[in-house]
């Protein structure tokens, strides 16, 4: 989305919605304070640095407040995380090439627009089993390969991509969690999925000065989001949590399962939903204390 369609946007939704930020959100659901009934909560996932350089400006002019749900690993370590480096990938080489040196015959287009609906059929295939499909280990070998002998300086990718440490400070008010390496939380076991919750919450506490208590789910689907992921985000500080069901929030009184509407969904986006439907749990079996 280019900048003066995020402003565009941006004045459209306002038109029938207030905007509030992450600490009114977060003061609802703790019980101190109210939202307006058309409230909207205005999110960037990744931490990266066309957030901080060309959409901020737009934020502020505008007066819209944002939460900038921040990655640990590339503020940690400066390697790209493992999604990124399949985006980077796919701009140099076919997806259709790169299916098939994946060989990813059996894959269904149909499981993968499930969770890649706007992309092309080859591109939603290709992206549905690198980052779901392939056991992780098996995959990081695959990309990790190929990535490191197209971009050999990783260092120099991350600082051109992601947001740095000064830029994260400077957002401090805004921050929020997006997981440490952006895995598939629902994959992984408990003691991996704490401490890469609790690795994501340190880093941030570093660069931010407090422990985040907002957090959105990488990915954000029913496989990668379960009843467990969020008990443990619960257990490990986090009080809000957002995935991307399509809906809109009738109440907080499951803030760690909050919907959310992808840019392209919602007005004045690409393919804006005739009709929005309600929150309806349907990525837990049981209500995830808060």
């Amino acid at each position: 989305m280019t900048v003066d369609g995020l402003a565009a946007q941006l004045e459209l939704i306002g038109r029938s919605y207030e905007f509030v930020s992450r600490d009114e959100l977060l003061a609802a659901v703790a019980g101190e304070g109210s939202l307006p009934v058309r409230a909207c909560v205005v999110t960037f996932d990744d931490g990266l640095r066309c957030q901080a350089e060309l959409a901020v400006p737009v934020l502020e002019r505008l007066g819209v407040p944002a939460t900038f749900f921040v990655a640990g690993k590339p503020l940690a370590e400066r390697r790209a995380l493992y999604v990124h480096k399949v985006h980077a990938l796919r701009e140099r080489v076919p997806d259709a090439e790169l299916l098939r040196l994946a060989g990813a015959d059996d894959v269904s287009a149909e499981v993968a627009q499930e969770h890649y609906r706007y992309d092309e059929p080859d591109a939603a295939r290709l992206k549905y089993l690198l980052n779901m499909r392939l056991p992780l280990e098996e995959r990081e070998a695959l990309v990790g390969e190929a990535f490191a002998e197209v971009f050999p300086d990783e260092e120099a990718f991350v600082a051109e991509l992601y947001m740095s440490r000064e830029q994260v400070g400077a957002l401090a008010s805004s921050v929020g969690a997006h997981s440490y390496a952006h895995e598939p939380l629902a994959r992984l076991d408990d003691h991996a999925l704490d401490a890469d919750l609790e690795a994501s919450a340190a880093v941030l506490e570093d660069e931010a000065g407090e422990r985040p208590r907002a957090l959105s789910y990488p990915h954000g689907t029913p496989s990668t989001v379960d009843a467990r992921v969020a008990a443990r985000a619960a257990a490990a500080g986090f009080r809000v949590g957002f995935t991307m069901e399509r809906a809109l929030n009738r109440t907080l009184e499951e803030p760690l399962l909050l919907g959310r509407l992808d840019a392209n969904d919602a007005p004045g986006g690409k393919h804006p939903l005739d009709e929005i439907p309600p929150a309806r749990s349907r990525y837990f079996s049981e209500p995830v204390p808060a």
